[in-house]
């Protein structure tokens, strides 16, 4: 196959990336990372497809696999532009408790949702455009010859720690409302401890059946699937169902973000910033990442630019997390997140480090074109989903559409993690549904990575192991 030709299908694949990445973007409870999932656990008849969608170009197959990670670079790219769409229109609060919500929240009962919108739009594109400019800095910077990142291995452990703390610290009205914080640090230790559980050694999963076994996926990572799909999925499902605010009439026309450019810019570079860092960094996602950056946004006086401007570094968090653990994957060869671990799983043995500097592995310019293509697509999804969800959003019957998501994870979780993994979701659901419960942050059940995480590094998983009896 030919260059141009590989081109020319890995912009279809993209597209149809993007298609699954609207879905998961507009669809509360379905992450990329469960497609990213489904993708791998389906790579065998994917990998058919293709060979019978390209077979006459003769392709070879580090081709045809390149292809099919194109299809979960569209998803994921799309999928943090159109995600804070649903975050905005749905699980919105009453009125009366508008000063306790997020920004988006705050415009969206003034009526201006679809300029929350136009605000997030404009930080993730931004991001996207500050990361690919980034791209041979970082490169310079955690790989040869400045190889922070190696550098940085010995202190992962310790830096962690001073994230969790943070988080943790966020949490209240001020630095002496020790409630929410106490709720937080609990939350952080039980979802860590669940994690560990599945994660130690001798996993729960040898005592498991698995009524679809299949290569290439190992039996910790299917059971992470039930785990994840409790802890932000199903809970997040249940409690959309608790809620049905009345919601004011949406401005939609000659809609502008009423921020200057400095504001703007500054969103923009902040969270681009915090997102490019934690990407290096294993168990932290774009979510932890916004704690860094509500350290550093603009503590402006006028409370409406501050909003506006949070929407922005926000936004721009996710997307250049996303494209950072990208890079990351092709300098310190390690998967930062749910899809790339799916990229990885997909060309494993056959991701090239990116050295010399001039010499670029083909894969990663291929994937570099798919993020540019799913950019350039997720602003422009975005703007138009925005203004559709503003008008339709109340005809809209959220809630048999939730239900049968919560039926359909719950099948999910039984085909690829059997009667084990129905446990592990039903236990990590009831965690799920405690921050909420409790108006902190779900940020915090990262634990279930980011605690064994911790203690894996320090070489304390023993004690662990003696402590509980695991």
């Amino acid at each position: 196959m030919t260059p141009i030709t590989l081109l020319i299908i890995a912009v279809l694949f993209t597209l149809i990336g993007i298609a699954l990445g609207i879905v998961t973007g507009l669809i509360p409870g379905v992450h990329v990372n469960t497609i990213s999932f489904l993708i791998v656990a389906s790579q065998a008849p994917l990998i058919l497809f293709i060979l019978k969608f390209v077979s006459s170009y003769d392709p070879s197959v580090l081709q045809i696999l390149a292809i099919l990670s194109t299809l979960v670079i569209g998803c994921l790219v799309t999928h943090t532009f159109l995600n804070f769409i649903p975050s905005t229109y749905l699980g919105a609060p009453e009125g009366e408790t508008a000063l306790s919500v997020l920004p988006a929240h705050k415009l969206m009962l003034e009526g201006k949702g679809y300029e929350a919108i136009k605000a997030s739009a404009f930080g993730s594109f931004g991001a996207a455009l500050l990361a690919l400019l980034l791209i041979v800095p970082a490169r310079l910077i955690m790989g040869p010859p400045v190889n922070f990142y190696d550098k940085l291995v010995p202190w992962i452990p310790f830096i962690l720690i001073a994230v969790v703390a943070a988080l943790v610290l966020q949490e209240g009205k001020s630095i002496l409302d020790w409630r929410p914080k106490l709720v937080s640090f609990g939350i952080f230790l039980l979802s860590g401890l669940l994690g560990f559980i599945i994660l130690m050694p001798r996993g729960l999963y040898t005592h498991n059946y698995f009524p679809f076994q299949q290569e290439g996926v190992s039996p910790a990572s299917l059971m992470l699937f039930p785990l994840f799909t409790g802890l932000f999925g199903i809970s997040t499902l249940i409690v959309s169902l608790m809620d049905d605010p009345e919601l004011p009439e949406q401005v939609t026309e000659d809609v502008d973000v009423d921020l200057n450019g400095k504001n703007k810019l500054r969103g923009v570079v902040t969270g681009t910033f915090s997102g490019g860092l934690v990407g290096w960094l294993p168990g932290i996602t774009a979510a932890a990442a916004t704690a860094v950056t509500k350290l550093f946004s603009g503590d402006e006086e006028d409370e409406e630019v501050h909003t506006r401007e949070y929407i922005i570094a926000v936004s721009a968090v996710d997307t250049s997390c996303a494209i950072f653990t990208l890079i990351a994957l092709f300098v310190i060869l390690k998967a930062r997140s749910g899809a790339m671990q799916a990229v990885l799983k997909i060309n494993e043995g056959n991701i090239n480090p990116w050295v010399p500097l001039y010499n670029m592995p083909w894969l990663m310019a291929l994937l570099l074109f798919s993020v540019i293509l799913a950019s350039a697509m997720g602003y422009v999804l975005t703007l138009y989903f925005g203004k559709l969800f503003s008008g339709i959003h109340k005809k809209i019957d959220y809630r048999t559409i939730s239900k049968s998501i919560i039926v359909f994870l719950i099948v999910l979780m039984f085909i690829f993690s059997g009667p084990l993994g129905l446990a592990i979701g039903l236990i990590s659901t009831c965690v799920g549904l405690i921050p909420p419960s409790y108006g902190v942050k779900r940020v915090h059940m990262m634990g279930c990575l980011i605690f064994p995480i911790i203690f894996f590094l320090l070489g304390y998983e023993g004690f662990l192991i003696k402590l509980f009896g695991l």
